[in-house]
């Protein structure tokens, strides 16, 4: 098939509540009101974060399930963004923590090779969050 192209990036967390879809909604308008079509995707079913991510982005928000819709209409709903929908950015938000579930957060950023950015709570923490930042990042190879 075709490749379409464009910065794309996954914000994840070691767990629900760190403030993922904040963070992904702020940086969707950011990008927005530089002038960027930005597309937002959410990891996994959910009812309330993508109404929170489409008023950030300005844009409609796709769910993408690998387990519910299968990898090949995720990745043809990607794909569409960026070609159909013109996007020079990809923000997609995880759901719970990177690993959780499994068809995991993880599992889509590895099939599509996007980045993940990682999303902490450091409230109260120290040289813990390092030790917690580097155990995600060394828990798989992909």
């Amino acid at each position: 098939g075709s490749v379409a192209c464009c910065p794309a990036l996954f914000l994840s967390a070691p767990a629900s509540g760190s403030g993922k879809t904040t963070i992904t909604a702020c940086l969707a308008r950011l990008l927005h009101r530089h002038g960027k079509r930005v597309r937002v995707f959410k990891f996994g079913p959910d009812y309330l974060d993508p109404q929170i991510l489409e008023r950030g982005s300005k844009a409609p928000v796709v769910q993408l399930d690998l387990w519910m819709a299968g990898e090949e209409w995720c990745k043809q709903q990607i794909y569409r963004a960026v070609t159909e929908g013109k996007a020079d950015f990809v923000l997609v938000e995880g759901a719970m923590g990177l690993y959780d579930g499994n068809d995991c957060s993880a599992d889509l950023a590895a099939k599509f090779g996007i980045p993940v950015v990682l999303v902490m709570d450091v409230r109260a923490m120290a040289q813990t969050a390092a030790a917690v930042a580097v155990g995600l990042r060394n828990y798989r190879d992909d």
